[in-house]
């Protein structure tokens, strides 16, 4: 009668389970050579971390839910402050150093704003200077936005400005803007408004070309601020 380890097991290939190792942590998986629990994350394209698509583990700001406590959570353990939000360029300097940006000058809720177009930046963000024109009523957030800057800082901000007037091509889209510190800059429109616009960003030939599904393109053509 043949003899089986009970570290020795087999499943489906294609769910990248199958192994010939195991531990508290799961087994190592011949699929991706690492070592986890459940489905194997590259057949899916998902995050290695957190197993969300659209990015990978280099760019994860969430945590592996895997990790999580079993059996309920350790008592007195401080918070962790992570970042849930990135920005690559708040100075015209760090703008100019990178691929990913175009800049010029259009209307936020009908008032003249220099704004960042940042496919680096997580979120959408106004300064708190610009944020004094608006005239809108912000919501004060219970948790805080962090934002990690290019310069390895954690901004903390409470406030965050909802359903604020974008105007390209004479056609309004709605923004959600986090207040942050900054300078140069009155608003960054980054990833979440990009995508969710249906955005291009042609950073050689300076330009935005949003491409609405069964309308017509609309177009942005930036410039460098003097």
């Amino acid at each position: 009668m043949p003899k089986f380890s009970n570290n020795q097991f087999t499943s489906d290939p294609s769910k990248g389970t199958t192994s010939s190792s195991s531990s508290k942590d799961g087994v190592k998986c011949q699929n991706c050579g690492f070592t986890h629990t459940g489905e194997c994350r590259k057949n899916s394209g998902a995050c290695f971390r957190c197993g969300k698509m659209g990015h990978h583990i280099a760019q994860c700001l969430f945590p592996d839910p895997r990790n999580g406590p079993a059996g309920g959570t350790t008592p007195n353990k401080p918070k962790e402050n992570k970042p849930n939000a990135r920005v690559y360029a708040i100075t015209q300097e760090e703008a100019n150093n990178s691929n990913d940006v175009v800049a010029g000058t259009i209307l936020i809720n009908n008032i003249p704003a220099y704004v960042l177009f940042d496919c680096g930046a997580t979120h959408s963000f106004l300064s708190k200077r610009f944020a004094k024109k608006l005239g809108a009523k912000p919501d004060n957030l219970a948790e805080p936005y962090r934002v990690a800057t290019p310069a390895n800082r954690i901004l903390e901000t409470h406030t965050l400005y909802r359903d604020i007037s974008v105007l390209i091509d004479n056609q309004s889209f709605k923004a959600d803007l986090i207040q942050l510190n900054m300078v140069e800059f009155d608003v960054i429109l980054g990833m979440d408004w990009l995508a969710k616009n249906h955005a291009i960003v042609d950073c050689h030939g300076k330009t935005v070309t949003i491409q609405i599904p069964h309308q017509e393109k609309l177009l942005f053509h930036g410039k460098t601020k003097e």
